[in-house]
């Protein structure tokens, strides 16, 4: 095995469950942030600077990580109306946006943690901003020489507990390290266990919503939602919110409670319901009569009415 990927170990990174592309980025930030190109900011709950990405700069910068532009893979792409190229621009760019907020949010997220800053413009606007800061505890361990930091098990340090597979080592980061180090954002809640065997075992309705979709389930309250949804029937709202080109949670859970998208024809009754009437009391008897008859029996029951 090699022993280094972009200049981290590659064991401990295995058993962090980081890929390749994980590296590329977690390599970039932190040659990049050394710079002063980078917006930073002093976070003073953790004692440390706090780095603003631009998702529009990192595509531009890595785009190794992301599919290859519409003008490289198109033939015609020349042809096309700049309407159109900058619609398939649009579309390209918010795809890959999108990758990097799957990455951020990933096994990326042990060692980059993110904390949103809220202020006020000169007009009196809130605007926020998130801003990354480094994990310095799980950073150690991939740029550690010492291959058995991750792997050992004991109770007071980083790594709490490991089970060993056939695979890789798996294993629990304390959560009261993940903790010294959590966002303001996220400090009155629980930490999570980021733990490899964590994420095979993640509710897969909400593995299904993140593997499908662009979004994140990134709070409690959707959490527990999402674990009470129907598997079959989430799957046919998802393709109905992929159809919608819905961005928020909130458009997916409308509509997964929405019956009327799970009606199918069979399910409904095609008949043709007529109101009912007057006419419905009138039988068809008089087809068996003759006009003589019916027109005398029409003559008795009229003498009858005015007698």
């Amino acid at each position: 095995m090699k022993y280094t990927i972009e200049g981290f170990n590659q064991k401990n990174a295995i058993t962090l469950g980081l890929n390749a592309e994980d590296l590329v980025l977690l390599r970039w930030f932190v040659d990049f942030k050394n710079t002063a190109d980078m917006k930073k900011k002093y976070i003073k709950q953790v004692n440390d600077m706090g780095y603003w990405i631009s998702y529009s700069y990192l595509i531009q910068e890595l785009p190794i990580l992301f599919t290859t532009h519409p003008k490289y893979t198109i033939s015609d792409y020349d042809e096309l109306s700049s309407v159109e190229k900058i619609e398939l621009d649009k579309k390209y760019t918010k795809a890959c946006k999108q990758k990097i907020k799957r990455m951020l949010s990933g096994s990326l997220s042990k060692v980059l943690l993110r904390n949103k800053s809220t202020e006020r413009d000169d007009k009196g606007r809130v605007k926020s901003e998130i801003y990354v800061h480094i994990n310095p505890v799980v950073f150690k361990m991939l740029i550690s020489d010492d291959i058995t930091v991750v792997q050992k098990c004991t109770t007071d340090t980083v790594v709490q507990k490991c089970t060993t597979d056939t695979v890789v080592q798996k294993c629990t980061i304390d959560s009261s390290t993940i903790n010294t180090y959590s966002s303001t954002t996220h400090n009155k809640q629980k930490s999570k266990d980021f733990s490899c065997s964590e994420d095979k075992e993640k509710h897969i309705n909400i593995k299904l919503i993140e593997e499908r979709t662009h979004l994140i389930i990134n709070s409690k309250n959707k959490e527990n939602k999402c674990k009470k949804f129907n598997s079959s029937r989430l799957e046919k709202a998802i393709d109905i919110f992929l159809k919608e080109k819905g961005e928020y949670f909130s458009l997916l859970e409308k509509i997964y409670n929405d019956d009327k998208n799970f009606y199918s024809r069979s399910d409904v009754n095609e008949s043709i319901f007529i109101p009912k009437n007057r006419a419905h009391n009138v039988n068809n008897t008089f087809s068996k009569y003759t006009p003589d008859e019916l027109e005398k029996l029409l003559m008795d029951s009229q003498k009858e009415k005015f007698n």
